[in-house]
């Protein structure tokens, strides 16, 4: 093989997809416009559910512990122990008391107090109200006594807004419950941790809420663009790959080419080439697009999200993802005898890469010993470690299998597309009359 001569047909394959505005804009302008309008939406929906008024029904506000004088007890003297003894309020001034509410940073919605006389739940289902709380009529009585009273919540059976207010008023009434348990314990001389005889503390007890919902965040980005990027990349090169191969058959190039003094194999390397140069710049793009989101994004949070170095060096891996891609679009390409056809041939290409993105998705999944030979999602799952904020060790030692499970397929996908490029009832099936022909399920 010529190396010369597959640099010069790989050049004249990207030069030709370059001058097609729609690859153009499929590689770059889509992503362009993509991201910037993935992250405003995002901004977007947590302004908007930030802002979001939810409305809670209460009904028995008058059962509940009332406030106590505005007095400032002294350390250890009898006022202090006594507001230890007193039943905490649940709702002050018409609102659910400040300290069990989210914190300021919280997405969840605000939560507004509206007194009701009775169980109603047709105000449920008109909307008028989107939770409602229905509250013991005997409730503080039955705290005096030691016996258990019962706070029931209501909501709307499948509607979002009502899920978001059920959830905030159970996250209250439960820091409330824990105030009150305190009360109990100090009327019965017991301390506040009484019913805790083991204080267990965990990597996420002291972290405030936002630093735990930008860690989930993380995490979540971690999975999802490696995803994104395989996505990407597999457009990238289908579409290519489709034009190149029965593209050429539609406008009658193809046999000029194969006139040429050019090999088949050697024919078969440049548009190789020049895919895997297309799907790669459409990869090395929406890095560099991630790049600059998550720099602004760091930047506006004041928190690592990503590592970016770690962002840049998944380009290595997304390398041999693309030669797969390249190498198995132009073996499926081939056997079409339309660009119309070639699009329906390169359906199976997302039946199995798909399930194999979000496998590596899967919550426990890690790059082992076993899932480093799997194709594809062992690129991805190197992808999301190398962007992992992690003080662990990176597992060095199965990166090779990685490469080499993939260059195996590459091989093997090759291999199937020079053997195609050779048998002239592949690429003339469409002007042989009679006889059987040939189809991607063999002779027909």
């Amino acid at each position: 093989m010529r190396r010369s001569v597959v640099r010069l047909i790989a050049a004249r394959e990207v030069r030709d997809q370059l001058r097609d505005r729609r690859t153009l804009f499929l590689i770059l302008g889509l992503p362009a416009l993509m991201y910037p309008l993935f992250v405003g939406v995002g901004l977007l929906f947590a302004s908007a559910l930030k802002d979001k008024k939810l409305v809670v029904g209460v009904v028995g506000l008058d059962a509940l512990p009332k406030p106590r004088p505005d007095v400032v007890p002294v350390a250890g003297g009898p006022a202090a122990a006594a507001e230890a003894r007193a039943f905490p309020p649940l709702v002050v001034d018409g609102k659910f008391a400040k300290k069990y509410l989210p914190d300021e940073d919280d997405t969840s919605g605000t939560l507004i107090v509206r007194p009701l006389d009775a169980e109603d739940e047709e105000l449920l289902n008109s909307r008028k109200v989107d939770a409602l709380v229905v509250v013991d009529p005997d409730l503080t009585g039955k705290l005096e006594r030691g016996e258990r009273p019962v706070v029931r919540v209501l909501g709307r059976e499948g509607e979002e807004n009502s899920k978001l207010a059920v959830r905030g008023v159970t996250a209250v009434l439960r820091k409330w419950v824990a105030d009150v348990r305190a009360a109990r314990f100090a009327r019965a001389g017991l301390p506040p941790d009484f019913d805790s005889p083991v204080e267990v503390r965990d990597p996420q007890t002291d972290k405030p809420a936002r630093k735990q919902q930008l860690d989930e965040l993380r995490d979540a980005l971690v999975k999802v663009i490696p995803f994104l990027l395989v996505m990407w990349m597999l457009t990238g090169a289908i579409y290519p790959a489709v034009d190149m191969t029965a593209g050429e058959k539609e406008r009658g190039t193809m046999e000029t080419l194969l006139i040429s003094p050019a090999e088949r194999s050697e024919i078969v390397g440049g548009k190789f080439l020049a895919v895997t140069v297309l799907g790669f710049g459409t990869a090395l793009w929406n890095v560099l697009l991630m790049v600059v989101a998550v720099v602004v994004a760091q930047l506006l949070l004041g928190h690592p999200l990503l590592s970016l170095g770690g962002l840049a060096a998944s380009v290595l891996a997304a390398l041999p993802l693309a030669m797969l891609f390249a190498a198995a679009c132009l073996a499926m390409g081939v056997f079409a005898g339309s660009t119309k056809e070639g699009n329906y041939y390169m359906v199976p290409m997302f039946f199995v890469v798909l399930p194999l993105s979000y496998w590596s998705m899967t919550p426990g999944i890690e790059l082992d010993g076993l899932t480093s030979w799997v194709p594809v999602a062992n690129a991805l799952l190197l992808q999301q470690r190398l962007m992992a904020v992690r003080p662990d060790p990176f597992p060095w030692a199965h990166v090779p299998a990685v490469f080499v499970s993939l260059a195996g397929c590459v091989g093997v996908a090759l291999w199937a597309a020079v053997r195609q490029f050779k048998r002239e009832s592949v690429l003339f099936r469409e002007a042989q009359t009679g006889g059987r022909t040939w189809s991607l399920f063999g002779r027909k």
